[in-house]
């Protein structure tokens, strides 16, 4: 009967896109909140935002970031308590542990895994090594080395060939700002929704994912070990995707903890297949055609056990 189905395919990005791109906003700044997140909300995109909990910048504009940035899917990632560094351990301590217990509040339900930026131009009286310690300690992983984008690299015309790389090279791509149509190392606010008009021209091939998101994905799927098919019947089938937990920073805890993002699967289905379900049934999904073979694209949890896809015979 398992000849009915082809192997199972986990996808390099989510939904099966060509590649992935994520938009990174530091400093807790006025203009990320006054004018990105608006022009983001508007287009169904999200971004991520290093934001310092305990400054006035951040407190001026407390609800979109503590309201709003939940409620439509932006991340929060940790850029210390106040942006201005930490004279002894205990200080550092603070800075870097009370933003992590800020932002798990406001995401009660995501994994606690967060990215960390300690901040341009602050001085930390601590060692590196003590640095990194404090980090592992509050579950943190440094940010990857991301593309900057600003007056000097940013106009309307160059800023879309970072995206237009992730498509090309079949990558992810995460780009950096700060200020956006004023504030420092401001991008021009034209450019900027040049940038987003592109996004959404491209969402056929792009994957417009928060840099935790995307980090998690890429993780995962470096990590996969074993992709399973099993009690293969007309009416459906289950998957299973194992990950292999050495290949990838636990910071001492189970794989599950903090890796909750689910992996995208693709399978060949009878042609007959027009509209599936995958386990609870509650959520109908249509069939694609890929290369002139119709299958199911669905998303799968690894290391959680096998979810149930099955036939919806009549709609």
């Amino acid at each position: 009967m398992s000849s009915l189905y082809g192997e199972p395919q986990v996808m390099e990005f989510r939904d099966g896109k060509t590649g992935a791109f994520s938009m990174v906003f530091d400093d807790s700044m006025i203009s990320q909140a006054d004018t990105v997140i608006p022009l983001l909300n508007a287009r169904g995109l999200v971004g991520t935002f290093f934001v310092n909990p305990g400054s006035e910048r951040y407190q001026q504009r407390r609800d979109t970031w503590e309201v709003i940035c939940p409620r439509f899917g932006h991340e929060l990632a940790n850029h210390t308590w106040k942006h201005e560094g930490a004279k002894d351990l205990a200080e550092a301590e603070f800075e870097i542990g009370e933003s992590s217990r800020h932002i798990w509040k406001l995401y009660p339900h995501r994994s606690k895994l967060l990215l960390f930026a300690r901040g341009g131009g602050t001085t930390w009286g601590i060692t590196d090594q003590q640095v990194q310690e404090i980090v592992q300690r509050h579950l943190l992983v440094r940010r990857p080395r991301s593309a900057s984008i600003s007056d000097e690299g940013g106009t309307a015309a160059e800023i879309t060939t970072f995206p237009q790389r992730a498509i090309n090279e079949r990558t992810w791509v995460p780009v950096h700002f700060h200020g956006v149509g004023g504030e420092w190392i401001s991008t021009n606010a034209q450019a900027f929704v040049n940038l987003l008009d592109y996004l959404v021209a491209h969402r056929d091939q792009l994957w417009v994912a928060g840099e935790i998101a995307a980090y998690k994905y890429q993780q995962e799927y470096q990590a996969v070990s074993h992709v399973s098919l099993a009690g293969a019947t007309e009416e459906g089938f289950t998957v299973s995707v194992e990950c292999d937990a050495t290949k990838v920073n636990t910071l001492g805890r189970p794989f599950a903890d903090l890796y909750d993002e689910p992996l995208t699967v693709r399978v060949r289905v009878p042609s007959s297949w027009a509209w599936f379900t995958v386990s609870d049934g509650t959520r109908v999904h249509q069939t694609i055609e890929v290369s002139g073979q119709r299958c199911a694209q669905f998303d799968v949890m690894p290391n959680r056990g096998p979810v149930t896809v099955a036939v919806v015979r009549t709609r």
